[in-house]
């Protein structure tokens, strides 16, 4: 099968190239590459940076003289993507803001006090009808107290879980590959984050949580369909399946950490549960999902702006910390927080979950009320490539009218 590409031959396989050798030599200042998954045969041939930017250059100069279209306002945004990471490599001294909006597309700024405020009281409500009395702290307190897991309780709670997401992805998102599973499902500890997916190949992949975490039950359900079904595993299995069939293109045949495909990639499983409509129906069941989830999203509000002022510093560590605790973040996971954000890789797009799953939320939000359109959503979400500024466009004609998911009402 002849493989699809948005360039030249020689343009396709050199931009991989850019993005590999990229990976290769910002592993030893970040621990750990940047290309988590590449489909094509392409291995990386650059040895050093200023290799890389006349590579860039010379990639710049076929994607110029593209029509104009999607596939080059999509490369144009990974060139600019590619460009940052190459400046943080070369240790540019450049303002934290302009290096998110260069890597993720995105405008970093604190969100506004409407969003806590409405999630409070959707919280509040929520917790209420789940028989929570009190005001918001103590409803919090014994809402967590009765339904947390921690150790081993939360991988045996999460097997069923896991089973029904992938039924229920393929009857109501999208058809999985042949073949397509995960081999390894376990719990892991002294780690900063939550879950973590590991695509292997073959459309196979694992699975690790940490387990260390006090684990509200429904909030788990939701960060489990965002590392398997219909999130993360699902997009790696797919992108491969389609690059196979000559329907994904040679530029987009990888995953890189630090692109401006990364909202999209985290918003994508940020809306995962959601997709298969379990919080959707009236059942006490589906209630318990919404309130975990507006709990999520208050604490991640908190956790948005703490990145943002200690990247930018205006807020110190123990400042970061209370801000997420008063935003009913348990202090070990606001410790956790910080380190995540902080650290040398991700503190560039710890942005797209927030903004990701913002995104996303609000663009399904005009496809959902039939089918049809639903799929229409999915194949502009799974199928196609797209950087934040490319998707927010493709969902813009889509659905007919403008898209600004960065404006609050």
């Amino acid at each position: 099968m002849t493989p699809l590409r948005y360039t030249d031959p020689a343009t396709a396989r050199r931009y991989v190239d850019v993005v590999l050798s990229l990976s290769e030599l910002g592993t030893p200042r970040f621990g750990r590459p940047l290309v988590l998954a590449n489909y094509t045969d392409v291995q990386p041939t650059l040895t050093n940076l200023d290799a890389v930017a006349v590579a860039i250059d010379e990639v710049q100069a076929a994607v110029d003289g593209l029509a104009d279209g999607h596939p080059r306002a999509y490369l144009q945004a990974l060139l600019r993507g590619s460009r940052t990471v190459l400046s943080v490599l070369r240790r540019e001294d450049r303002p934290y803001r302009e290096l998110v909006q260069g890597i993720l597309e995105i405008d970093h700024q604190p969100i506004p006090a409407s969003e806590t405020v409405r999630l409070r009281a959707e919280l509040h409500e929520g917790l209420g009808l789940l028989g929570y009395e009190g005001p918001l702290e103590r409803q919090v307190e014994a809402w967590l107290a009765a339904t947390s897991l921690t150790g081993d309780a939360v991988i045996e709670f999460g097997k069923g879980i896991l089973s029904d997401a992938r039924r229920d992805t393929e009857a109501r998102v999208l058809k999985l590959p042949p073949g397509e599973g995960i081999d390894s499902f376990t719990g892991i500890r002294g780690v900063h984050y939550s879950g973590r997916s590991q695509y292997t190949g073959g459309f196979r992949g694992w699975l690790h949580f940490n387990v260390d975490k006090h684990w509200q039950r429904d909030l788990f359900v939701h960060v489990l369909c965002h590392e398997a079904y219909p999130g993360h595993q699902t997009f790696y299995a797919l992108w491969d399946w389609l690059y196979q069939q000559g329907r994904w293109p040679i530029e987009a045949a990888y995953y890189q950490l630090n692109n401006p495909t990364n909202a999209v990639f985290e918003g994508g499983p940020e809306s995962a549960m959601h997709f298969l409509g379990w919080d959707d129906v009236d059942s006490r069941e589906a209630l318990a999902l919404r309130v975990a989830v507006a709990y999520m999203d208050l604490g991640r509000i908190a956790m948005n702006d703490a990145c943002l002022a200690c990247n930018t510093g205006t807020m110190t560590r123990e400042e970061a910390v209370d801000l997420m605790v008063q935003h009913f973040v348990l202090r070990d996971d606001a410790e956790r927080a910080y380190q995540f954000f902080t650290d040398d890789l991700a503190r560039t797009n710890y942005a797209q979950y927030y903004y990701g799953r913002r995104i996303v939320k609000l663009a399904y939000e005009r496809f959902e009320h039939d089918e049809a359109s639903r799929q229409r959503f999915f194949d502009l979400l799974y199928r196609t490539p797209h950087s934040t500024s490319t998707f927010v466009a493709a969902v813009a004609e889509a659905s007919g009218a403008p898209f600004d998911p960065f404006s609050y009402q």
